[in-house]
């Protein structure tokens, strides 16, 4: 028996593999996903494995007896179109990409429909010019019958969607003390090219046309992947560029899983596209330019969801840069995820992590779905200087319950402090009753430095920047001169000249 059903059309995206929003067909509601594994391109590696399941999404239930259109293509471009079917409703078949001039398929036709599927004892296998290169590939599917074989539904539902497999280039490049890195760049949407890294800016291309219509288009996505040794590399915030037009922050999402490295997402909507169009076309009409470039802002907190999608953790500390022999207060939030937000206590573990030894570790008491972070006092020792990972585990006893943050160790800032020339407190004093300008008295400054009188590091220094010096500095000099202060807190202001560039380094 059938029923009438309106035809209905449900879109979707995913990045090798999605679950599309839940569509009526006949009595109740159904959820289709669609899997590609693995999900990446591979010239070495030409078969993949693709799985397609519809269940009944209140129950999860896999709905039998499905034949289904499975059309797929690729840049607009048709790659197949065929009936399946499968008895149990699993439907799953292996692809061979290879540079045949058609697609074979190896498996059996069941009568009513002529759906392929496989044979008892063997797979159902498609042989030919499918999975060729990295990008989007988009797919379009109609269920022709569910629950049994002859219940062929009088209007078709279609579902939309694409999926991705990514395409990988890997990148050597140089920090400012000649170190070389690897960065990696996945590119979820087509074959990147024009590769550079300047500085603190990663940039490159990909081919796109922005006179195409792009309510086909749901997302773009890359990824750059950033070695944890690569500490100029690792901020709390960047800025990211699409045909040199600013993008909004939440485009940018930062993912510290990894113990290797931090991987970026830049994930430009479709809605965003449509709204940069008229600007982007400015700079080319056939290709898309990204840059990625770290912030000087601060953004706080850094967040991941548990591998158990038990709890999401937020981190933050103050002060924003953390530097060894300095106490450094870390915040870090425990949010239950799919529960009650009741506030409870909960138990972790808190290790930091370097060069693969445990350079911290406390066992820790703490509040879980609390408005007040929990909060832990750190002071590491100037062998600690460099990148490390600070981590969470065993949260709430559950030993999938964890993550990992990447954070930057600095160097002190002024290490040494030999003793000061009297001359030098002499200026501090016609400073600060405006006997002599700035600029004379910055430059007996620099004089200390650059006699190593004061011992500075040059890791992570503000470039030069046009400002005033703050008064209340001005007021430590002449307090210093007259030794109301003593040179400790007078070296305080110092140091802020330094780290804000207003004093430059030769």
């Amino acid at each position: 028996m059938t029923f009438a059903l309106s035809s209905s059309v449900v879109f979707g995206h995913g990045l090798g593999g999605e679950v599309l929003p839940p569509v009526t067909i006949q009595d109740r509601d159904a959820t289709l996903s669609i899997d590609v594994s693995p999900s990446i391109y591979d010239p070495e590696n030409p078969e993949h494995s693709v799985t397609i399941r519809l269940f009944d999404s209140n129950t999860e239930a896999i709905i039998e007896h499905v034949s289904l259109v499975l059309e797929m293509k690729k840049d607009g471009e048709q790659i197949f179109k065929h009936t399946f079917h499968d008895e149990m409703g699993n439907l799953n078949f292996q692809v061979i990409s290879d540079d045949s001039d058609e697609i074979t398929i190896k498996g059996i036709q069941e009568p009513i429909l002529r759906g392929w599927m496989k044979a008892e004892d063997q797979p159902l296998i498609l042989t030919g010019p499918i999975f060729t290169s990295g990008g989007l590939y988009e797919y379009k599917v109609e269920i022709l019958t569910i629950d049994s074989d002859d219940n062929i539904l009088e209007q078709k539902v279609e579902l939309e969607g694409a999926i991705s497999l990514a395409d990988i280039k890997n990148f050597e490049v140089s920090d400012s003390q000649n170190k070389v890195h690897d960065i990696q760049v996945i590119s979820y949407f087509d074959i990147i090219s024009d590769f550079n890294f300047d500085s603190n800016k990663v940039s490159f291309s990909m081919p796109f046309d922005w006179n195409q219509n792009l309510e086909q288009l749901s997302v773009i996505h890359e990824e750059i992947r950033v070695p944890n040794t690569f500490g100029e590399f690792l901020s709390t915030k960047y800025n990211a560029y699409v045909n040199g037009i600013l993008m909004p922050d939440e485009v940018v999402n930062i993912d510290d899983y990894s113990f290797d490295d931090r991987t970026v997402h830049m994930t430009v909507y479709r809605e965003i596209i449509k709204d940069i169009r008229e600007e982007a076309i400015k700079t080319s009409d056939s290709k898309i330019d990204f840059k990625l470039e770290t912030s000087e802002s601060v953004q706080f907190p850094l967040e991941f969801a548990t591998p158990d999608l038990r709890f999401k953790v937020y981190l933050s500390w103050e002060p924003e840069t953390i530097r060894a022999g300095e106490e450094t207060t870390f915040f870090v939030e425990f949010e239950e995820l799919f529960k009650a937000k009741t506030k409870r206590g909960t138990e972790y573990d808190l290790k930091i992590i370097q060069n693969d030894k445990k350079i911290y570790e406390k066992y820790l008491i703490g509040n879980i779905n609390s408005d007040i972070p929990n909060s832990h006092k750190i002071i590491f020792e100037p062998e600690h200087v460099g990148t490390a990972n600070i981590s969470f585990s065993d949260i709430d006893g559950n030993p999938l319950s964890k993550g990992n943050f990447i954070i930057v160790i600095n160097p002190p800032l002024i290490a040494q402090v030999q003793e000061i020339p009297a001359w030098i407190k002499n200026n501090a004093g016609w400073w600060a009753d405006n006997t002599i300008d700035d600029d004379s008295f910055i430059q007996g400054i620099q004089y200390l430095i650059n006699r190593d009188i004061i011992i500075v590091s040059v890791t992570n220094l503000q470039e030069s920047k046009s400002q005033d010096i703050p008064s209340w500095i001005k007021n430590n000099a002449g307090w210093w001169a007259d030794n109301t202060i003593d040179d400790d807190s007078f070296i305080q202001g110092i140091q802020y000249l330094i780290e804000n560039g207003i004093i430059v380094l030769n």
